[in-house]
């Protein structure tokens, strides 16, 4: 019988499970094959394993390259009708040919899937990762229409058997060139191609899962293929008019699970907490992203959980200074919370649950409170400019806008609490209180203005000439006469005529 089907692997660095792939070849019940494999620079021994496979074995055609090279084309060697892909670093069940190989053309298929079974390398155990109760014959159209319940079968380009004809046929464009899903790009670009699908009900195929692997580790890249990731699958379902409702709503579970492939990713790092920012920000930022988020669904849960993780722990490292990055990323998690913080102050947050859960439910109301609190009991006020941090987290129109003195609030606390709890008029009448005493004021300008503000807000005449006279009292006493005079004017303007007024306009007359 000729030979009918060509094994392609290529092979960098896994010196330890090549042995056991290979074996798992040789074993194969079927044998009409050849197996093609690309020493693609190899530099741990992997070489004399291959070198000797291949004296051994007359069916290996093996290729060495003195470099890795990220592409290389396969076709050349291909000359069988059909091709499969098995890693170097997993194996097949013996009858993996065989099974796939009368699949295919009992059922006149272009591609034959089975299932998967994979080894987790660390805990030593393996498990189901996709397997079907029944096999499954499709039309194109049919794969589309029932995309999300199958769609990880053939999203790798291992454990499956495919017509080379049709392989070579098909013009593998767009991102291919991808830190993660690259394998799914192309194996849609393939199934474009054909007419008939089965997944077999088996699971003939090991898939070893290796936290030391490249497609377990950081990669700047990775959130550009999980963009490409959405897209080629939206443009798949759109070619065949089957994106509904629930497909699209599917569609946001993958983009935010696949993202948080990334992020896990990204949090175990060894980059700089700038860099995970830059990364948070660039990742919260995208359209895509803000698209993803509208389903309420577990996978959006955990991303924010990621995103919360990194951002935090970023902030509490102390090392961090990229603001701006820090400032998008926080403007997406917490909406109501994010202007006020900043890497100078981000640490309180790793110092008070209380501040921290605030921040997480983006709740601003509570989290005011809390850092007035702080301010008051003068706990961490030396470290963090919690001043500036609570005057970032007011609401619009609040009358302590731009008041970034912390000892302001901790002077007055009392009268803020009010103003944040929305208590002005409270909050006015205890001013009055303050203003009564006829003390020495911390910062009585900006006070008086507060009350002014607060005044007017609530519509208080008597109370607003009140604060209005004695701020002309404090800018004459403090050698402004011009503004104090200007504060007299408006007041006689305004209908003002007492014991006091006529005592101003002496003090200022005989200062003239």
């Amino acid at each position: 019988m000729d030979c009918q089907v060509t094994i392609y692997t290529r092979v960098y660095n896994t010196e330890p499970f090549l042995p056991k792939c290979l074996e798992s070849v040789i074993n194969q019940t079927y044998k009409s094959f050849q197996h093609v494999i690309i020493d693609n620079g190899c530099t741990d021994g992997c070489t004399e394993i291959l070198q000797r496979y291949e004296k051994n074995h007359p069916w290996v055609k093996l290729i060495r390259f003195e470099k890795n090279q990220r592409f290389i084309d396969n076709t050349k060697w291909i000359d069988t009708p059909y091709i499969s892909v098995l890693d170097s670093d997993d194996w097949w069940e013996p009858d993996f040919l065989e099974r796939l190989v009368s699949f295919l053309q009992e059922n006149d298929l272009d591609l034959a899937v089975t299932g998967t079974i994979q080894y987790l390398q660390e805990q030593g155990v393996s498990q189901i990762m996709r397997k079907l109760e029944q096999p499954v014959i499709l039309t194109q159209r049919q794969f589309a229409q029932n995309y999300p319940p199958l769609w990880t079968f053939p999203s790798t380009r291992w454990a499956s058997i495919q017509k080379t004809s049709i392989y070579k046929d098909t013009v593998f464009t767009g991102p291919l060139n991808l830190a993660y899903g690259g394998d799914t790009v192309s194996m849609l670009q393939y199934i474009k191609q054909c007419s008939r699908i089965g997944i077999d009900h088996s699971a003939l195929y090991h898939y070893r899962i290796r936290p030391k692997s490249v497609s377990y580790q950081y990669n700047p890249r990775r959130f550009d293929a999980n963009i490409a990731y959405y897209e080629q699958i939206k443009d798949f379902l759109e070619l065949h008019h089957t994106l509904d409702y629930e497909k699209r709503e599917w569609l946001k579970r993958v983009h935010l699970s696949s993202m948080g492939a990334t992020l896990r990713l990204l949090k175990d790092a060894k980059v700089t907490e700038n860099e995970k920012i830059a990364e948070c920000a660039r990742i919260a930022g995208h359209p895509l992203t803000a698209f993803a988020l509208t389903n309420n669904c577990e996978e959006r849960v955990a991303w924010y959980a990621l995103m919360w993780e990194i951002v935090l722990g970023a902030m509490a490292g102390g090392a961090l200074t990229d603001g701006e990055s820090l400032r998008q990323t926080l403007k997406t998690l917490s909406p109501h919370c994010y202007n006020g913080v900043t890497p100078e102050n981000g640490g309180v947050f790793a110092r008070d649950p209380s501040l921290c859960e605030a921040l997480r439910q983006d709740d601003a109301d509570r989290l005011c409170q809390l850092v007035l609190e702080l301010i008051a009991q003068k706990l961490y006020t030396r470290q963090y400019d919690l001043g500036r941090l609570l005057c970032g987290l007011l609401p619009a129109g609040s009358p302590l806008l731009g008041i970034l003195d912390a000892r302001f609030y901790q002077k007055y606390a009392r009268p803020c609490a009010l103003i944040l709890q929305r208590e002005r008029l409270a909050a006015l009448e205890e001013l009055t209180g303050l203003l009564l005493e006829d003390k020495k004021l911390y910062d009585g300008e900006r006070l008086l203005n507060l009350y002014l503000s607060l005044a007017a807000l609530e519509e208080q005449v008597p109370a607003f000439l009140f604060g209005k006279l004695r701020l002309a009292k404090l800018l004459l006493s403090q050698g402004q006469k011009d503004r104090s005079r200007a504060i007299a004017d408006e007041l006689a303007e305004m209908g003002l005529d007492n014991e006091d007024m006529a005592a101003l306009r002496r003090e200022l007359e005989a200062g003239a």
